[in-house]
């Protein structure tokens, strides 16, 4: 997961993925998939390597500009939203200790593609 410094709205829970900021860390798992990182106070997003800038998302709207035999075009609105958000924000006080719990689920691979419907047989 990577780390990218965030404005947060008026309430303080949801920003945008404001592409121009720099990365500031990283975090990696375990093998039981949990990830410790010391920072210091501020506001945060929590990002996939899909989302850290917009090449998988140029590459989408290439892949899928056209229907295909089971899929729809890709959605641009639902695109740019899957790149920009807004995200929750994850708010770092200073001298606190923060758990955050992030689940990753993976998707069945027919409808793995964000943005894209798939409208096609589902495997046996």
């Amino acid at each position: 997961m990577y780390l990218r410094v965030a404005t947060p709205d008026s309430n303080g829970i949801m920003a945008l993925n404001e592409l121009g900021r720099p990365i500031i860390d990283t975090i990696r798992t375990d093998g039981n998939g949990n990830g410790y990182r010391v920072l210091p106070a501020g506001h945060y997003l929590l990002l996939d390597q899909d989302r850290v800038d917009d090449r998988r998302y140029r590459q989408l709207l290439m892949d899928h500009a056209r229907p295909a035999l089971y899929t729809e075009p890709v959605d641009k609105a639902c695109l740019d939203r899957w790149l920009h958000g807004p995200f929750g924000v994850v708010t770092i006080r200073g001298g606190d200790t923060a758990h955050v719990e992030l689940d990753l689920i993976d998707q069945c691979p027919w409808t793995n593609t964000p943005c894209v419907h798939y409208h096609g047989p589902l495997p046996p």
